[in-house]
């Protein structure tokens, strides 16, 4: 019910990495719960769309217990991301 539009994009013949900036108009990023991915048009002749391994970066912030250190070691890098 309280879905907002945050960015959207026409691409033309895209291809390769596509960087979407998910901020608000202060440069702060969006704090968010859900992130929608919408295709509204397809281009081709109607061709399918393909959307592949879609990643989403967030900056490193203080919490309860202080800041989280940076992941250094192969082992902690492995666990760093949702799969």
């Amino acid at each position: 019910h309280n879905l907002q539009e945050i960015r959207q994009l026409e691409l033309v013949e895209p291809s390769g990495w596509i960087h979407v900036p998910l901020t608000d108009n202060h440069k702060k990023p969006t704090r968010t719960f859900m992130i929608q991915i919408a295709v509204l048009a397809n281009h081709q002749n109607g061709r399918d769309t393909h959307m592949r391994q879609i990643k989403i970066y967030t900056p490193v912030e203080e919490s309860s217990i202080g800041k989280f250190p940076r992941c250094t070691t192969i082992d902690f890098m492995m666990y760093r991301s949702i799969r």
